[in-house]
């Protein structure tokens, strides 16, 4: 439930892990009416540029910084930035 790139969402485990004991959609339901609404009141949840830090093993203060900054979804951008791409 975190932000970061170490953490891996439930649903996409349990949808990874092809189980027949594990039922997805009661998650689905949870993740629908209690996860969605906190996420519209604030940023919470996987976001991209934690991935990359993650990736590039660098701390996550340059995502915390380029997602409060004027580009918040310039993943492109932002890629091209941490790996020093033009």
């Amino acid at each position: 439930m975190g932000r970061g790139a170490g953490n891996c969402p439930l649903e996409l485990l349990l949808g990874f892990l092809h189980n027949p004991k594990f039922n997805v959609r009661p998650l689905l339901k949870c993740i629908q009416e209690q996860c969605l609404p906190l996420q519209s009141e604030m940023e919470w949840g996987y976001q991209l540029p934690y991935m990359v830090t993650g990736l590039l093993n660098q701390h996550p203060r340059t995502a915390i910084k380029m997602r409060a900054g004027e580009s918040p979804d310039d993943y492109v951008g932002f890629w091209d930035q941490m790996v020093g791409s033009d």
